[in-house]
């Protein structure tokens, strides 16, 4: 074949590949995959038959989507990589008289569903001057104190320490109790919240308002009688064991779509090769990094007939290897 033949060839498996490029499906087939600016993928679902099961449901209210079983909350987002939905949460706080210190409390409990305020997408912040504790069941689980200055906080939704305290939390919870403790002398107000880190640290929401909110980012659970399949390119569901930090873990499944594909792994036909890797003739790579939450993020895609290796010896994963791994967190 000359190099005329060859290029021609070429020319013609891209353009079927183009044209075979098709959108990924995130909901189950007659179903609603958003309301308003919020796509709800399976195994979420805009009423009952949609949804995996109950505590999935979402009811779309005046282009809000809500969490009707879980306290109705108000669902901003849902990560089928993390596991996580992100859902409106009150916040804690007081103001000060001058001449006394001030204590408040409050406890949020997900009680049975299968919820869990995740270890790895939150931060427990608290903007005041004095002190603040997050409790489980009696026990400190993380705590921080702030130096205090009179005036405003350094930096919105930065803190340095200064009137402002952030700390991660150690295991993922299922309820918690947060104590606040403001010191006399300042006559300042003081919040306390744990929160989503990036809608924090990307300043999308105030604590000062009447009755504010603020973003936090649940993890969900799956059974093995929730999901049996994950879609094509993902295999079986893999079992991930997350700590709870009391001697005792929670069990759940969860679909990784293969590096080659997009869309949603937790139905069949959800799934769909990636744009760049259907313009690939040959075979297409990518370096992946892990989380400690099972989530990987692709960097160097490559497309190449022969396995790359880079200057470090550090292989990259090759789509359509079967990959079995032992992931907790």
């Amino acid at each position: 074949m000359n190099s005329y033949q060859a290029s021609l060839h070429l020319l013609i498996f891209l353009t079927l590949i183009t044209t075979s490029i098709a959108s990924p499906i995130y909901s189950r087939i007659g179903c609603n995959d958003t309301c308003g600016i919020v796509r709800i993928p399976y195994p979420f679902g805009i009423g009952a038959d949609c949804s995996v099961n109950p505590w999935y449901i979402v009811e779309c209210t005046s282009s809000k989507p809500y969490l009707s079983a879980l306290n109705h909350l108000e669902l901003l987002d849902v990560n089928l990589e993390n596991q996580t939905v992100t859902v409106k949460t009150p916040t804690i706080s007081y103001c000060l008289n001058p001449y006394w210190v001030s204590n408040k409390r409050m406890s949020i409990d997900l009680g049975r569903s299968p919820f869990l305020f995740s270890k790895s997408h939150n931060k427990f912040v608290f903007e005041g001057c004095g002190n603040a504790v997050m409790m489980d069941n009696g026990s400190v689980v993380t705590g921080c104190s702030t130096y205090c200055r009179k005036g405003s906080f350094e930096e919105e939704h930065k803190c340095y320490g200064i009137n402002c305290c952030e700390t991660t939390i150690p295991h993922y919870l299922k309820s918690y109790v947060m104590n606040l403790t403001g010191l006399h002398g300042t006559g300042d107000c003081g919040y306390g919240f744990l929160v989503d880190e990036n809608s924090y640290l990307r300043g999308r929401f105030s604590v000062a308002a009447k009755k504010a909110s603020v973003p936090i980012s649940l993890t969900w659970i799956l059974t093995s009688s929730d999901i049996q399949d994950c879609c094509q390119g993902a295999g079986s569901p893999f079992n991930l064991e997350l700590n709870m930090g009391d001697g005792t873990s929670v069990h759940t499944q969860k679909c990784f779509p293969g590096l080659r594909y997009v869309g949603n792994p937790y139905l069949s036909y959800g799934c769909e090769v990636r744009e760049e890797c259907a313009r690939c003739p040959y075979n297409c790579y990518y370096d992946t990094i892990y989380e400690d939450d099972g989530s990987s993020r692709l960097t160097n895609f490559t497309c190449t007939p022969t396995y790359p290796m880079s200057s470090e010896n550090k292989s990259s994963i090759a789509i359509g290897n079967i990959l079995s791994r032992s992931l907790s967190s």
